[in-house]
């Protein structure tokens, strides 16, 4: 064994650290109250475990260790009183005193560079250790004592649709016995937030001025449940630190699990189609079989706007959020599936049909986010859009005006493009596809930095251990069972990005999505 000559060693932060890549400069390093400088050619970078590398040797020798290395062994060697640290390179553990403790990264050489796991070391000789995210310092106390983290600012949110709804029990205790097994679960996956569909179709899961009750909370539109849900559900969210985030479809009446049939007979929807008077016949739309609000409409805007303000006022929600549904696919050249196109003929536009639509969409948009700022500022507005660019900016479908939004105060708070292909994904002619993950993470980060909105991904547990296609012979999907782990290390290396949700929250309980959940978990718990 010989002293270590010349040989930087580095620590990895096993720690509740952020992600983002960090400058030196941005990362302190705190002994018992005091800084540690850095030397500055050592700067600290993420390792492909998602954990922040810094200096070992000004670490340690501040610490009281002493340092050296083994080099016909391959060990990294920390001594202090009487507990000696082996740490063996390329290793998932260390030896304490001649005990192996098991650890969640190896210790490697890079560029003749030494990496050593600081936590489970320091942790050895019976410090603490711990990180402030406001300030993006790592904390370590000689004596043990617990340092105080900060939480993470990073949004880590579980959506919950009206499909986990639908498989609920409609009985109050039962429905509160599920959502409290569901956030339950929720913290135990590492998630800070939920989004909730309180309103799936035209509808709402609390009592509400100007909607009729869902199904999803009596097994019957329009039927009072007895008790309000969604008061229910944000006092349970925030008992485990949750925040609830409202998830609103501002447009459609009838879908997926749906029907006409079912529509009650307070719906604003069947009331402008069956009252008798015409002038509010086109103020909802038929098209391709489902019912939609027309989005042209004055009044609509106004419905969906009165819909929200009512939720921010009258309960403790963190956010509003909608989805992708905005208009459906059309096509003007027919007239069973041109949708508006008759009222853009009637109002002399002088834009395009495209923008014209564009416009009504960001009409409400603009509104909403007024509303809510009027009520509480603190409430935040984001939408989740379809993930690929290209498709948002279409003459035929979405009409979302993602350039204005994210270039421009006033309209949304926080952007959640849907990036539900994997790293591998081929477009249709075998080539790499312009919406493979990276590939499209860089056009959104590029687009959010046009302006203040925020940026988080949106993630989809649905494909874990699935033969999705994707032009590959077997599915990446299923040789993988790390891509949305990886994904979510892709996004936060950025430093860009500023949170994830994951869509939904069924899927974390299926068997074939268990490995993936399991290595998402790992750094979700750990920031």
């Amino acid at each position: 064994m010989k002293k270590l000559i010349g040989l930087a060693f580095m620590l990895i932060l096993c720690c509740l650290m952020t992600t983002n890549a960090y400058s030196e400069s941005e990362i302190n390093i705190n002994l018992d109250g005091e800084n540690i400088i850095l030397d500055s050619d050592s700067v600290p970078f993420i390792d492909s475990n998602d954990r922040t590398l810094v200096p070992l040797r000004g670490v340690m020798e501040k610490f009281g260790a002493k340092v050296t290395w083994d080099e016909e062994s391959r060990i990294a060697i920390v001594e202090k009183d009487d507990v000696k640290v082996e740490v063996p390179i390329g290793e998932k553990y260390i030896l304490k005193n001649g005990t192996k403790m098991e650890n969640d990264t190896v210790a490697l050489i890079k560029d003749g560079r030494t990496y050593l796991p600081i936590r489970i070391v320091l942790e050895s000789f019976g410090a603490g250790v711990g990180w402030n995210q406001l300030t993006k310092t790592v904390i370590i106390n000689r004596d043990g004592s617990d340092s105080v983290v900060e939480k993470s600012d990073e949004l880590r949110a579980m959506w919950i649709s009206y499909l986990e709804f639908a498989e609920l029990p409609k009985s109050e205790s039962d429905f509160k016995s599920s959502i409290d097994k569901m956030f339950n679960r929720c913290v135990e996956l590492g998630m800070n937030s939920v989004i909730v569909q309180v309103r799936p179709d035209s509808d709402a899961m609390y009592p509400s001025d100007y909607y009729p009750w869902s199904k999803f909370a009596s097994g019957k539109q329009g039927l009072n449940p007895g008790y309000d849900p969604l008061k229910y559900m944000i006092d349970a969210a925030h008992e485990r630190n949750l925040e609830f985030h409202a998830w609103i479809n501002p447009y459609r009446v009838t879908g997926y699990s749906m029907d006409w049939n079912e529509v009650s007979d307070d719906n604003p929807a069947k009331i402008w189609l069956t009252d008798n008077v015409t002038y509010n016949d086109r103020w909802v739309l038929l098209h391709n079989g489902y019912y939609y609000y027309n989005p042209s409409i004055s009044q609509v805007r106004e419905l969906v706007v009165n819909g929200v303000s009512e939720i921010v006022k009258n309960y403790d929600v963190d956010g509003i959020h909608f989805d992708d549904y905005f208009y459906p696919s059309l096509d003007d050249n027919d007239v069973n599936k041109c949708f508006d196109k008759g009222e853009y003929q009637l109002c002399s536009s002088t834009s395009s049909i495209t923008e014209w639509r564009r416009n009504n969409v960001n009409e409400l948009v603009k509104a909403v986010y007024k509303e809510i700022k009027s009520q509480k500022p603190d409430v935040i507005f984001g939408i989740s859009p379809a993930g690929y660019v290209n498709n948002l900016l279409s003459d035929n479908s979405h009409f979302v005006d993602i350039n204005t939004w994210m270039s421009n105060d006033g309209y949304v708070d926080y952007i959640m493009p849907q990036l539900y292909w994997g790293f591998e994904r081929k477009d249709y002619s075998g080539n790499p596809a312009a919406y493979a993950y990276e590939n499209n993470l860089n056009t959104w980060v590029n687009l959010k930095k046009k302006g203040n909105v925020s940026l988080y991904i949106g993630l989809n547990m649905a494909n874990a251990g699935s033969d999705i296609w994707d032009g590959n012979s077997v599915s990446e999907w299923l040789r993988y069972n790390d891509i949305i782990k990886r994904q979510v290390i892709a996004a936060r290396n950025t430093n860009e990005v500023s949170g994830f949700a994951f869509f939904r929250y069924d899927y974390f309980n299926h068997d074939t999505t268990q490995n993936e959940v399991n290595n998402l978990t790992s750094i979700l718990k750990s920031n």
